[in-house]
């Protein structure tokens, strides 16, 4: 974890050195509720770029030391966090639209893929402001399933991609949860991926799932769990095996704020498209390596899942004991 920090910061030899602040005595409501809001912000965008719990919340104690963090040294990494903090609450203030601003800042791509999972994750709550101007601005999109705008995208996309990735709504999801579960895993770090691969390992051999097709499904799995971590807070693995329909099911559950309707089209159709920086290949090689690719997507959360033809599977059982 320590070397993923080490790529994040210039400096990240400093280890913080500091204990939870005195306030001043005559400081004023606003301002301590000012700096409770950055001392929360900053304590996530530790969490999303790795750092221990421990200095997550030094972070967040950290925020009452000072009213401003603009002049602070930006090569110490905790003081930085808690300056990027204060621009995303001014922005906010200002009703500037916070992921444009995060885009033009000169950061390194993990602390930006931060920057842009902080807002949408708080965008009705620290930064209200600022996402009720671009609802206004019409600049967002509700993704409301079954909105004429929402079915043209769904019809077109999938014909593009010839049936390989369905748009789904939220009662369309349980359709896919027929059958009986044999794996289930939690995410919610990054070692949770090594974790939920290992265990679907382990599941589908126990399957009789041939090594080279396990291989090729664990790679999947394992770029949509990415996703989870770095967009979600958390999120969890179900694999199912439907006998009647002849397949075992990927289905991957977040809590995050889902996917833009607008750059579904870009992110499925053009390879090593991605606004976030994170699924570029993903969606195509998802198309790719299993029989489709379905998702149910809302400001609540996504469910992707991958569907995988095991009918093939049986056929090198016969051929092998035949």
């Amino acid at each position: 974890m320590r070397r993923f920090i080490e790529k994040v910061f210039k400096d990240s030899s400093k280890e913080p050195n500091f204990s939870a602040p005195s306030l001043p005595p005559q400081l004023p409501y606003l301002d301590i509720f000012y700096m409770t809001n950055r001392g929360f912000l900053a304590k996530k965008l530790g969490q999303y770029v790795g750092l221990h719990s421990d200095e997550g919340a030094a972070l967040f104690y950290h925020s009452f030391s000072q009213l401003s963090f603009d002049d602070s040294n930006q090569e110490n990494q905790y003081e930085y966090l808690l300056y990027l903090s204060e621009q995303m609450l001014k922005w906010n203030k200002l009703k500037h639209n916070i992921p444009l601003q995060v885009k033009n800042l000169d950061v390194n791509p993990d602390i930006q893929n931060a920057l842009l999972k902080a807002y949408e994750m708080h965008k009705t709550d620290l930064f209200s402001m600022s996402y009720e101007a671009a609802v206004h601005d019409n600049k967002v999109d509700s993704n409301t399933q079954m909105d004429p705008k929402w079915v043209i995208y769904r019809d077109v996309i999938f014909a593009a991609t010839q049936e390989k990735f369905l748009l789904i709504s939220e009662e369309e999801v349980n359709t896919y949860r027929q059958g009986t579960v044999f794996c289930k895993g939690m995410i919610k770090n990054r070692s949770d991926i090594p974790e939920c691969r290992n265990l679907a390992k382990q599941s589908l051999e126990s399957e009789n799932v041939s090594k080279s097709t396990i291989m090729s499904w664990l790679l999947l799995l394992s770029e949509a769990i990415t996703n989870t971590i770095k967009h979600a807070e958390e999120g969890k693995m179900t694999l199912i095996k439907d006998e009647k329909n002849h397949e075992i099911r990927f289905i991957i559950e977040d809590n995050g704020p889902g996917f833009n309707l607008e750059d579904l089209p870009r992110t499925t159709l053009l390879a090593g498209y991605s606004t976030k920086k994170s699924m570029g290949q993903g969606f195509t090689l998802m198309m790719k390596m299993s029989k489709q690719v379905l998702l149910y997507t809302s400001s609540r959360g996504s469910t992707l899942i991958l569907t995988f033809d095991i009918s093939k599977e049986k056929e090198g059982e016969l051929n092998a004991t035949g």
